[in-house]
């Protein structure tokens, strides 16, 4: 009976675990769009001090930043030749996330803010 409850506990355990896990992997995956031609996206400059821009392009829709514990810190409409203010910031690491017309991840990509 204990072998049984603790089998349910560590089972339980592990499901939980991997829905949390999966879960922020999905919001910041690293990985390219479905069934589109790959895109070389780069955000500059690295490391930013009050502004960050994305090379020029016309899939780009929105520019989110999030700080590596997955909280969403900034968020902008792309428009092609745009400045995003990063100034007001602390310093450390974030990821900058880009999408597409229907909200999907083109890519992530780190960015170091000094």
């Amino acid at each position: 009976m204990k072998q049984a409850l603790l089998f349910l506990f560590f089972f339980a355990f592990s499901l939980s675990v991997a829905w949390s896990q999966t879960s922020f992997s999905e919001r910041l995956a690293l990985k390219p769009m479905n069934n589109k031609e790959k895109v070389d996206l780069q955000i500059f400059p690295n490391p930013a001090t009050d502004y960050i821009s994305v090379t020029k392009n016309e899939v780009v829709r929105e520019v989110t930043v999030f700080n590596l514990v997955g909280r969403q810190m900034k968020h902008f409409d792309a428009v092609d030749g745009e400045k995003y203010y990063v100034g007001d910031l602390p310093r450390g690491m974030y990821l900058v996330q880009l999408l597409d017309d229907d909200s999907q991840i083109i890519t992530t990509q780190r960015v170091n803010k000094r």
